[in-house]
């Protein structure tokens, strides 16, 4: 059986962020969550729901496949 989703990359996020000069608190408050929710989320503790995945295609004007790694089973 072939399986195709997006797993979430931290790595990603964090090299996205720092690209476009966000500090951690203040991509946080961008999108509407706490710091230590943004902070498991960038750790990769934590995966981000869809509406924090859609703010950030929005806000870094990213495709998904650019934010999420593709994954094949």
């Amino acid at each position: 059986m072939f399986i195709l989703y997006y797993l979430y990359s931290n790595i990603k996020l964090r090299k996205f962020r720092t690209a476009h000069g966000y500090t951690q608190i203040e991509l946080a408050a961008v999108l509407g969550i706490s710091l230590r929710t943004y902070q498991r989320i960038e750790y990769g503790q934590q995966k981000p729901n869809v509406y924090v995945v859609v703010r950030l295609q929005r806000l870094f004007q990213k495709d998904i496949s650019e934010i999420m790694e593709e994954y094949t089973e």
